[in-house]
């Protein structure tokens, strides 16, 4: 009896945590209508400025290119038929008939020649997207405010010795350490400086906190950190003296041991936070998944920043969750009720089906609504697919996936419709329009 007890008891959790996996089948087409009109604010995505034929755009990211082959998840594949539907909705006159791979390729050319500098704003208004934020190292032709908004990297603030050891772990961090040199070069130029300062007051106080400063004045509305990309989001809180005592000893040369960087990497980035929230810019981290071959997925999720994001001292600065933490929806999900805490669901959009991402977000609009962004993570898959096509297939997703999770909260009793449709406002521009005191 005990068994045919057990056995039956078992049953039903699984048929409810299938019930639960499975979600809303279907939107409620008014709903989906009335979200379809909404004007989104992207809060996470990197176009391209307006290019000419065979011109590159190498401040779109600061890493050089990944060496390391990994498996591309199917909705990313060139052949997937969402982007020939994008293609066809972007650059088409008429919807009607079929067309070749040759013809969505000439009729692409053919608007971007004749936008030019106005491209990049002319694929936001076919989405229906009044505002993206552009994560660059600098923006540029036809990326201009207020219909882009610039977010910068702070990551070249982190890593400031001598990274060789670091970056020979596999060839992606050597990639990413690499472009993080590159930054930091740039901020000592634009500190009129020829070398690091020799102590870390000097540091902070030349290099770091000016540097903050000038993204402030150039319009930044967050600066992003791809860490994880590097290493791991566990930050602790070493005294400014021990993080001192390793910047004066190897500034000058030597590879410092990790757990001395590592300490050192603690106190800048807290000392980011700090600041940061001092000048009301947010900080958004990028956390879940990535897309490296050596990625360290269990690296990079979000519970681990749960000393930073409880530090007392740090409770004024904004910490946004980029792309969710996906695949750690749920320990996301148990952080949006600490009050400086957000996060997008930006990535979502294509690594996880449409169906699936309505559980993501009605599990997050049931909790705290009012901490949850919009976002299309939208890039170049080079050659074939443009940030265009995946900002599309993004957009598409996330307001279908919308639809869903307020449809199945309106089935259940728990939301009015109308309650419903200011749900979606919030989640795709009102939190951001707030967050980030856009007019």
């Amino acid at each position: 009896m005990r068994c045919l007890l057990s056995s039956v008891l078992l049953s039903f959790a699984l048929a409810l945590s299938l019930s639960s996996l499975c979600g809303q089948t279907a939107a409620d087409p008014e709903l989906l209508a009335a979200i379809n009109e909404i004007k989104a604010i992207d809060n996470h995505a990197h176009p391209k400025r307006a290019l000419q034929e065979g011109e590159t755009d190498p401040a779109t990211d600061f890493a050089d290119a990944l060496e390391s082959p990994f498996d591309v998840p199917v909705r990313l594949r060139p052949d997937n038929p969402e982007f020939v539907a994008a293609r066809r909705f972007l650059y088409l006159t008429t919807q009607n008939g079929d067309s070749s791979a040759d013809q969505l390729a000439a009729a692409k050319k053919k608007m971007r020649d004749e936008k030019q500098d106005q491209f990049p704003a002319w694929v936001l208004d076919q989405l229906n997207i009044e505002t993206m934020f552009a994560n660059r190292v600098t923006m540029g032709a036809g990326l201009a405010a207020p219909r882009f908004r610039w977010v910068p990297y702070g990551d070249g603030l982190l890593f400031p010795l001598d990274n060789s050891a670091a970056g020979a772990a596999n060839p992606d961090y050597r990639a990413q350490f690499n472009g993080t040199t590159r930054l930091l070069q740039g901020h000592l130029h634009d500190a009129s400086l020829s070398q690091l300062p020799d102590s870390l007051a000097g540091y902070l106080s030349k290099v770091v906190d000016p540097a903050l400063a000038r993204h402030k004045k150039a319009g930044a509305v967050a600066l992003k950190f791809t860490v994880a990309y590097m290493r791991t989001l566990d930050f602790s809180n070493p005294s400014e003296a021990e993080a001192a005592r390793v910047y004066a000893r190897f500034v000058k040369g030597g590879v410092p041991p990790a757990a001395d960087y590592k300490a050192l990497q603690d106190y800048l980035f807290r000392h980011v936070a700090l600041k940061a929230g001092e000048i009301s810019l947010p900080l958004h981290i990028h956390t879940g998944a990535g897309a490296s071959g050596f990625f360290n997925q269990s690296g990079a999720n979000p519970f681990l920043l749960e000393p930073v994001l409880n530090d007392p001292a740090l409770r004024k600065t904004k910490f946004v969750l980029v792309h969710g933490g996906s695949p750690f929806a749920q320990q996301t999900r148990m952080l949006l009720y600490k009050p400086n805490v957000y996060a997008d669901f930006s990535a979502q959009t294509f690594l996880l089906s449409t169906r699936e991402l309505s559980v993501v977000l009605r599990s997050w609009l049931e909790f705290v609504p009012e901490k949850v962004l919009f976002g299309t993570d939208a890039f170049d898959i080079p050659p074939e697919v443009g940030w265009p096509e995946l900002a599309w297939l993004s957009n598409r997703s996330a307001r279908e996936a919308l639809a869903l999770a307020l449809t199945g909260m309106m089935a259940d009793g728990q939301i009015t419709r109308e309650q419903a449709l200011d749900l979606a406002r919030l989640a795709l521009r009102e939190n951001a329009r707030k967050l980030y005191a856009l007019p």
